[in-house]
């Protein structure tokens, strides 16, 4: 059987995405960027106080590792 996707209305864009979330992402993370300089991400040190489940989903530089 084809799968459908039913439109319901227009695709919203990040910051209202953000707004709807309460800048958390669908699976509960930040929809945040951690230790990539020039790109106004969030600290290291931010990004070491998540969870390991949202370590695991979000952007993060390396040098949040050292490297």
């Amino acid at each position: 059987m084809k799968k459908s996707i039913l439109n319901l209305g227009k695709i919203l864009n990040k910051i209202e995405q953000q707004e709807i979330n309460g800048s958390r992402g669908i699976d509960g993370c930040p929809n945040e960027c951690y230790g990539i300089p020039d790109m106004g991400c969030r600290s290291c040190q931010e990004y070491f106080s998540l969870s390991s489940y949202c370590q695991m989903r979000v952007r993060v530089g390396i040098e949040c590792f050292g490297m």
